[in-house]
This record gives C-alpha cells, structure tokens and sequence, in this order.
C-alpha cells in the first residue's frame, strides 16, 4: 500500500490485525509424488530426467564439471539425448538442494466471513484489518477493512528434517490468482459509516491483489519453518552468497553518440553502468568523461550475488551510455557475461581475471563497434579458518577440520541410525552430514570474531523493532502534582502525538537505506534491513538513525545509534542488541542485529578507503631533482578537486617552492573530498596577466591512489596546460598529456594525507544536495560528536575517521573540554592538533573556504583584559564566573556556543514551528539553487539509497 498510495495520501499505516475466530475451511487436499522435487518438466508435462546431484546444501554452488562423465548406459541413446537436452536447460538452484525426505501436496481453501452486526465487536470476529490514511495537516481516516471471503488453491513442500521440529523448509505457491473479496467502512463519529467507499475499497483491494501476485507459480515463497519455530528472528548468516567485483578500464573504437557534421568532428559524453542483464537496474555508474572517443575510467563497482540472481540465471551486464543534458542517454553498445560462468570459472572464482570484449546491440544480430576493457572476479563467501576454529565459543572442543568433520559424521549416522538398514541409505547420509555441516559451521563461524586476515566482506544489517518511542516534553506543566509529569512505561501504543518514525542507515558516513514510516506509532515494528559489501571491516562505521517524518519543516532527530564494527564485532560475528537512541528529541530503545561473513578476497590497502573526506596537502611543495621549466617557477598554483579549491604561492627569492600565503611553513591547505574514487586533484601553474590568467602547466593526482590516514609523498608530472589539456586531465585517468608521445615539462613533490569522513569543507556541498542527504548524515555526525560517542582505542586500524573523533559541528564552537575526552590515544600530539583545527572548518568566511583554510586561520582578537573588563560591565558584575550569575552578553554567548545542540533538539528559537518551518524553507531555496546550476551541467548519475517500499 505503502509503495502505491496517491499524492494526496501522505502515508497509511496498519494499526491492527486480527484473524477472527471462523476458520479457513479446507475443501480438498491432493497428495502430490515427492520422486520428482528435483526434476524439470517438458512442455507435455512429462518428468524429465536429470543427472546426479552435486550439491547437497540449500544456497550452495553448483559445481559444472562434477558427474560430466556419467552416462546412463541401460537407457540408451534416448535417455542420453534427453539429458543433453536438459544439461542446456540449466535446473534451478534452489530445486537440486531439497532432494531428500518431502511432503508434496496441493489444498484448496476457502474462507467465508460470519453475518455480524454494526458494532466493532462482532466485525472483530472475522479477519480483519484496521488501517488508517493520513492526509495533508495531520488528518487521519480510519477505515475498517473486512475480508468478507476468499477462495484459492495452493501447493505446500514441507520438507522432512529428523531434528526438532521435524519440518525444515516449507515451500508454497499459489495456483492462479486467489479470489478476495473485501469490505472497507470508514469509521468517523461525524461522517455516515457507509458499507463500502468505491475509491477506499478498489485501492485496497487492489493492493491485497497484488501481494497475492507475488506467490502465483511460478513465483513463490521459502520459508524456514524450523527457525521460526525455535524462535530465532535474527539471521545467522547473510542471504548473499558472495561479490561480484568490476573494474572498468576503457573503452576504445564506439560509435560517437553526438555525430559530426562538416569540419566539426563528432564525439561522446560517455559513462558506464554495471547491472543484472535481466533486471536492468543499474547498480553502479562511471563518471561522465566530456568529448572524447578515447576515455579511461579507472573506476570499481561491486555487486552482491543472492539467490534471486541465481534462479533467475542472471547475466553481468556493463552498458556504454552517451550522456545528454536534455533529451534521454544513447546507448553505444553492452557486454554480458553469464553470472554462472563467472562463478564456476576457473579464471574468475575467487580472482580478477582481465577482459577485452567487443560491445554488443540490444538487437543480438546487429553489429556495432567498439570494445571494452575491464576486469572482473566473483568471490564466494569464506569457509572457516583455523582462526575461527581457536576461538570460536559454540562448541569448544573442536578446534579442527578434521575433529568437525568426525563429529558431524557421528551426529548424522546417530540421526539416521533407524534408516541405515536400508540399502540406498550412502546419498541420504552424504546429504544429513553436508547440511548439518553447514548449520554447524555457520554457527562456529558467527560465535568468533571476524578475521584480520579477510577484512573484506559481507555486513547484513537489520532493524527489528522500537520500543518506548516518544518525544521529549520540551517543559513541564506548574500546574501538575509530584508525581504528574513522570514518564509512564504503560503509555498508550497509538496516539497522535506520538512521531511518525523512520529510520536510516549510515554506513561510512554515506547514506545507503531507509526504512518506511511508522506513524503514530510508540511501538514501531520494521524488520528491515539490507546487505552490503564492505571493504575493510576495521575501519567501517554504522550510525542508525532516526527521524520523524513532519510536514513543512525539516524531520528532526529523535535519536541516534552509533555502531563501530570493530566494537561491534570484538568477540563475536552475529550481534543482536536493544540499544538506546541517544542525542535528538525523543526516547526509545532498538533492537537492531548484525551479522558479517568474510569472502575471499584481500583487496590493496588503497582500494579500501572512504568514499567521503578531506584532502590535506602539506606545505611547501617542491620541484624535484629532474627540475622544471623555468617560467613556471614564478608561477602560483591552483588546487582543485569537484568541491574545494586553494591557492599556493612562490617563495620571495625562492623559485620552485610554494605554499599557503602568511602561513606557517609546516602548515597545508585543505580540500573536500566525495567520490574519491572518481576524484583527480588537479594543480594548476596560473601566470598573471594584465586582465587574464594563463594556464601554461598542470599536473594531476588522483586521490584514491594511496591509502586513508596516511602520510604519502608523491612526484607529478607537469604537464602543458590549455583549455582542452585541462578538461581531459579532470576527467580521464592515466593523463600522459593530450598529444602521442608528448614530453612532461618538469616534476614535482608533495606530501598528502586523506583524512577519512566529513567535515567542514563539505558545508557547501552538503546544503546543494538533493534531499538534504549529506547535510543529515552532518547533523548525524554533530550529534556523535555531542554525546561522546566516538571512542579511539588506537592502533593502525582503529585510527578514527575525520569526524569519529572529532564530529564537530563542522563549524561549531563547542568548549574544549568536551572535544578533547573524544580524541584519540592511537594519535600523535601533531595528529591530534590537526584534528582540533579541522573541527573548526567552516567557520570562516567562504573566502577562506575556497583557499582550503576555513576554519583554522587564526583570528585577530581584542586584547583579553579589555575584553574582560567590556564583559563585565555589560553583565554588571566584576567577580569570577565561578558563582554562576549571567548577564546579557554571557547569555548570548552562550547560546551562540551551543546553538547547534539546541537547535537539533528544538530548543532556543527553534523550539517554535515557525521558526521551523522558515529553516525548511531556506533549505529548500538553497537546493533549488544547486539544482539551478545543474541545469547547464551533465547530471551526476546517481543510484539513490535503497529504500523498503
């Protein structure tokens, strides 16, 4: 309902559900032959025959070359044909797992509600639903929805496990659509409670139509009955099977996407989208490289591989786009590769294997031309170590393979010790001890920390549930007794001034899901979540926050979590906690649970770095010994990545050496950082003229080519600078100049460091974003910041991020008392003084900004006996401030130092909705106002954030 509901509905909620007390009726149950759960059927409906099972574990690989060479000889030639015929057809992946002991049947129900009164109470014996739509000004329409009768066919297979509770997965499929038949009735003390609204009922209707769809063959649904029984609603393991992981090169020798026309020679806005061949949804794009016939991405994607790609026999697709301002992207060509073959591959399972492969038309017979290089690997999740094994906490008297494979044996031998007279009892014992190996290997897997030794891997977050959820009183009622304004725990679940929650999930300061909106609600279920890979989990945050959902002003916080994976994941693989929500206007606790699984992989330390952060580039920088063209000596430099900009000058008397102007010699500049991975930082040598600057030499340094929090020195090649030399070295990586075999004009050294995370620098770019995505995860941030949260425990992996340790307002004045209990023990003195500059980044004006010092040039200040003297007259006072009294200009510096907290928890001006909404207003304006400058540029081609409806 959620996802289809019109504009004039702002969101619906389930506010109960109930099944009554008359019964499903079964009209007749047919019990179906269990010999063919793992057989393909032909056209006629005949079974068809199929080779031996090589996987005996729901969810695992399907080994291509195993039973290659088995024949059915007593057959003949006939039998032969048809299993050649059915190896083309590839058998689903969930099918060939469930061999083994099943209940095969098919049932048709029906359900006919009771004739029952007008009161609430006897509608409440049929099954029901009581919804209510929320309009515009906080109106909310109840209505009562009755399902009056329902009649379908459906097919169960319960599969047959000899542990408790006997029944492992249970499968179900609808056999056509099921019949519905349903009564709405709104319910108003003002209105006719009429028996059925046309449009209420047909929106209803049609959404418990189409929830019915999606399990009519030859869709369905798996559930695991014996998780759901034990009473385990957490996951002990990902639903992931492993990663593909791309790395796009080039391209070379495609049709031009804008055609030339006389002198004017054609050319392409081109970029690159990595997606599923079936679904089409492009997980991933390339940066947009401006007219050229010859770009050079140098870019990585990732995409996860679950089971639904595998049933579905997915293809990898990377598609050529040329991209257009205004009329729709021409598309130049695709390459595809099937996801089987990338994962039973011997090439490309669990290693990158390199590609050169012509693209493709959508039309299979069309030649195009054209050709792209790229690499790609698929990597499956990791089996246990030897790490694991020695401190895993489920079974401590395995610490060995071989010790866990003699104990499943007898484990599995003891369950089937009744069916091991029989004669063909060997695959049925292989399949008990493959599958009691895994539930065993999973849970040995999740009760040991992960391994140092593959950092990179699967996170699966979910959100279950809040409880206690309200919003803080902002003062307290003279009139009340003692015990009046106590917070009670039995307050009511559904009120209206309860929030309307939602919550998102930051993972390294990036916003990546967001869940639906519960409104009204003290007691929100969710039961969402996402998976993700992850690139090192050392170095990883999670930050669940959330908000409520309000009209006309900004959603404000309620409460944040904030969830460190190396805290998180100190002793065990799999946590499930309540956690408080900490920091914004409201109360609760969560329950969230977490759960991590390595793949095979062990990428470079530069390639795991943060998307999001600051650039620092030390002063001075230098020509190095193979020197540079003497012109550019004199020259000053321009640095400059998508979001910041600075300026170095040369030295007096000192040709060849630059830095920051009326700085100190150790001190840099300081640039924002986002993409980093798609980000070059661009020098510019800048000669003045008169009325001009020229542009004779650049060079570039693209920032995801060394590692986070780490000192790096670096030589350029300078190169001749222009117009056309300077627009293809923003955009293309691997730039040797814009000519064949052109010389470099000189060489220089820097030293950088890329301070991971937000900060200040990123104030401007956050306030043009669409949404206001980044600016949240800053207020986020602030709030972590505010309440201690972050914690540096030190060490080469546990170094914080920018804003871990130091998530300042990115511009606030907050005491030194409070940011100095979240510095780092791990940092050096030098290390730590730099944190407490870039906390302040963003202050100044945006002058200072632009020449990377926002924030940490110093101010000039009035002398400090004559400030002092001036504030104690205007306080009227001449004493200490250690007696607490506060005149006019303590108060108004006080609240200029906290007005960042006290405004995020609606306190100060905000606590009034005009003022709110006046704020909503002005952000709006400022977005409209990037969005405006946009308009002339080639959009960024982003995929959004995942979000459950």
């Amino acid at each position: 309902m959620q996802a289809s509901l019109p504009k004039i509905i702002r969101m619906v909620s389930v506010d109960d559900i109930g099944q009554g007390s008359e019964a499903f009726r079964i009209l007749g149950i047919k019990w179906l032959p269990t010999a063919a759960a793992g057989q393909s059927v032909d056209t006629e409906g005949n079974l068809k025959p199929t080779k031996d099972n090589d996987r005996t574990v729901a969810g695992g690989g399907q080994d291509q070359s195993a039973n290659s060479g088995k024949q059915d000889l007593g057959n003949g030639s006939q039998v032969a044909g048809k299993q050649q015929e059915q190896e083309q057809q590839a058998i689903r992946e969930g099918m060939e797992a469930e061999e083994g002991d099943f209940v095969n049947m098919e049932i048709a129900f029906a359900y006919r509600a009771r004739t029952s009164g007008k009161s609430i109470r006897s509608k409440a014996k049929n099954a029901h639903l009581y919804l209510k739509f929320y309009l515009p000004g906080g109106i909310a329409v109840p209505v009562w929805v009755e399902l009056r009768g329902l009649v379908g066919i459906m097919r169960l297979r319960l599969q047959l496990t000899p542990d408790p509770p006997f029944f492992q997965l249970c499968t179900l499929t609808f056999l056509g659509q099921p019949r519905a038949d349903l009564s709405c009735v709104p319910l108003s003390k003002h209105n006719l409670n009429l028996m059925d609204v046309p449009l209420i009922s047909s929106f209803v209707q049609s959404s418990i139509d189409a929830a019915l769809a999606e399990y009519v063959a030859p869709k369905s649904l798996t559930l695991d009955l014996k998780d759901m029984l034990v009473g385990d609603d957490f996951k002990k393991d990902t639903v992931t099977r492993g990663v593909v992981l791309v790395h796009i090169k080039k391209a070379r020798s495609f049709k031009e996407g804008d055609g030339g026309f006389g002198p004017i020679k054609g050319s392409s806005d081109s970029y690159m989208s990595v997606s599923w061949g079936k679904f089409g949804k492009p997980v991933a794009s390339t940066r947009i490289i401006v007219d050229t016939q010859e770009p050079n991405w140098n870019e990585w994607a990732s995409i996860l591989v679950s089971p639904d790609e595998i049933n579905a026999e997915e293809t990898l697709r990377l598609q050529l786009w040329d991209s257009d301002k205004h009329t729709a992207d021409d598309d130049l060509g695709r390459v595809e590769v099937s996801l089987k073959e990338l994962m039973h591959g011997s090439k490309t399972k669990n290693m990158m294997c390199d590609r050169e492969d012509e693209l493709r038309a959508e039309d299979p017979d069309e030649k195009i031309p054209g050709t792209v290089t790229w690499s790609v690997g698929y990597f499956a999740k990791a089996h246990i170590q030897q790490a694991q094994l020695d401190q895993q906490t489920f079974n401590p008297s395995i610490r060995t393979v071989d010790e866990l494979k003699r104990q499943v044996a007898e484990t599995a031998k003891s369950k089937l010790r009744e069916a091991i007279s029989s004669k063909d009892v060997s695959q049925e014992l292989r399949q008990q001890e493959a599958q009691d190996c895994k539930e065993v290997e999973d849970n040995m897997i999740i009760s040991a920390p992960p391994l140092d030794g593959l950092p990179s891997g699967i996170l699966g977050i979910q959100i279950h549930n809040i409880t206690g959820l309200e919003v803080a009183k902002l003062n307290r009622n003279r009139n009340h007794g003692a015990g009046d304004g106590e917070d009670r725990e039995d307050e009511a679940e559904q009120s209206n001034d309860l929030p309307d929650s939602y919550c998102t999930i930051i993972l390294n300061q990036r916003k990546i899901y967001r869940t639906r909106t519960k409104p009204k609600n003290a007691k929100p279920f969710f039961n969402a979540g996402t998976e993700r890979f992850v690139k090192d989990w050392r170095s990883t945050e999670v930050i669940i926050a959330v908000r409520d959902s309000r009209e006309g002003e900004n959603d404000p916080l309620l409460g944040i979590i904030y969830l460190p994976l190396r805290r998180v994941f100190e002793k065990r693989s799999q946590v499930m906690g309540m956690y408080p929500l900490a920091g914004g206007i409201g109360y609760g606790r969560a329950r969230i649970s977490m759960v991590w699984r390595s793949v095979e992989l062990n990428m470079p330390r530069e390639l795991t770095g943060w998307d999001y952060g600051t650039l620092e580039v030390k002063a001075p920088i230098k020509v190095t010994e193979r020197g540079i063209h003497e012109e550019l000596k004199g020259c000053k430099l321009k640095l400059k990545t998508k979001i910041g900009k600075a300026k170095m000058y040369t030295r007096e008397g000192e040709g060849g050496i630059w830095a920051p102007k009326h700085r100190k010699d150790e001190e840099g500049v300081f640039l924002g950082v986002i993409k980093r991975y798609a980000t070059p930082l661009v020098i510019e040598f800048k000669k003045s003229s008169f009325m001009t600057e020229d542009n004779p030499a650049l060079a570039v340094l693209w920032v995801g080519e060394f590692p986070d929090e780490e000192e790096k020195t670096v030589r350029l090649a300078v190169w001749r600078g222009g117009k056309k030399q300077l627009k293809r070295a923003r955009s293309c990586a691997d730039y040797k100049g814009l000519e064949e075999g052109e010389e470099p004009l000189g060489e220089i050294e820097l030293v950088v460091r890329f301070w991971r995370g937000l900060s200040g620098y990123h104030k401007g770019y956050a306030a043009k974003t669409r949404g206001g995505d980044v600016k949240g995860v800053m207020e986020v941030l602030d709030t972590v910041n505010d309440e201690s949260m972050a914690e540096d425990e030190g060490g080469e992996h546990e170094e914080e991020s920018l804003l871990s340790s130091s998530y300042s307002d990115l511009g606030s004045d907050s005491d030194s008392e409070s940011t100095d209990e979240s510095e780092g023990e791990g940092d050096s003195k030098e290390d730590s003084q730099k944190r407490k500059m870039l906390r302040k980044a963003g202050d100044s004006s945006s002058s200072d900004e632009e020449d990377g010092h926002g924030g940490i040039k110093e101010v000039k200040k009035m002398p400090s006996k004559l400030k002092a003297r001036a504030s104690s007259l205007l306080d009227g006072k001449a004493g200490s401030d250690d007696d607490g009294k506060r005149g006019p200009l303590a108060q108004i510096q006080d609240y200029k130092r906290h007005r960042k907290q006290l405004h995020r928890k609606h306190r100060g001006i905000m606590q009034w909705k005009a003022t709110r909404t006046l704020d909503w207003m002005v952000d709006k304006a400022k977005e409209g106002k990037g969005r405006l400058g946009e308009m002339m540029e080639h959009g960024e081609k982003e995929q959004g954030i995942e979000t459950e409806v």
